[in-house]
């Protein structure tokens, strides 16, 4: 397990997570130890659960273990609340990325940009990079239609500047944050605004910089195989492998 994740980050993720239920009858329950070290075995290497070769749970024990804590939406659960305890944005970034995808009906679509089915993740990020917000969309779906959503699921939480590239240009979407009180601080092509009203806004290079953190940090989540290409037949199973890898990537954060 250290060649995956360190020690603390494994034990303090084994705080986080629910025991399995117990039943008055029957063999007796999994220790969540086992089941935490299958599960994570899959979402990096991502191994069929049927091939786990962990001592004290089978690969159906892990999967069933998984399932019922991500259709309890605990996961997501745990991911908000570190988010809000642990991380700011005030300055954040929004990037995205398409992961390859079978044919399912849920949640996938044909990337023209990237030239593959997939299913796109979006993910609303704090000044270094560190998750905050993730969105899921098919592979068809333009970037900037995840942006008003990350807003709205960060309402009430101080946004200043929010760091986009050029693929995001709308002078709606500028004109509409700056009511809000928000900056996009984004890069501009030649003549993008030259026939509109309105301001041209500038470019902060400095805080712009901080952009390049959450392409890094997208590199750690596609580092676990079960987030690069998504094999599950359920949107709701491959949602609960990223915000997992969400979480362990938070937890790595910390001063241990």
């Amino acid at each position: 397990m250290k060649n995956i994740i360190s020690e603390n980050v494994f034990v303090y993720l084994l705080d986080l997570l629910p025991s399995p239920k117990s039943k008055n009858f029957g063999r007796p329950k999994c220790k969540k130890e086992a089941l935490l070290r299958g599960l994570i075995k899959v979402l990096k290497y991502d191994i069929p659960w049927n091939d786990l070769d962990i001592i004290g749970a089978s690969g159906i024990s892990c999967w069933r273990y998984f399932n019922e804590i991500q259709r309890r939406g605990l996961l997501k659960l745990v991911f908000h609340s570190l988010v809000d305890e642990h991380l700011d944005i005030e300055i954040s970034s929004i990037d995205s990325s398409t992961a390859t995808s079978f044919h399912f009906k849920k949640g996938v679509g044909f990337s023209g940009k990237h030239k593959k089915y997939g299913t796109k993740v979006s993910v609303l990020s704090d000044k270094l990079g560190f998750p905050c917000d993730i969105e899921f969309g098919k592979g068809s779906k333009h970037d900037l239609h995840f942006v008003r959503k990350h807003i709205k699921n960060t309402r009430g939480k101080r946004k200043r500047i929010i760091n986009l590239d050029k693929g995001y240009t709308s002078i709606e979407l500028r004109r509409e944050s700056e009511i809000k009180g928000i900056h996009i601080n984004m890069e501009t092509r030649k003549n993008d605004y030259g026939h509109k009203k309105g301001p041209k806004f500038k470019l902060n290079k400095a805080i712009y910089a901080f952009r390049s953190f959450i392409e890094q940090k997208f590199g750690w989540l596609k580092s676990f195989r079960r987030v690069r290409t998504r094999k599950d037949h359920k949107l709701a199973i491959f949602k609960g492998f990223v915000y997992l890898s969400a979480i362990i990537v938070i937890i790595r954060s910390f001063d241990f």
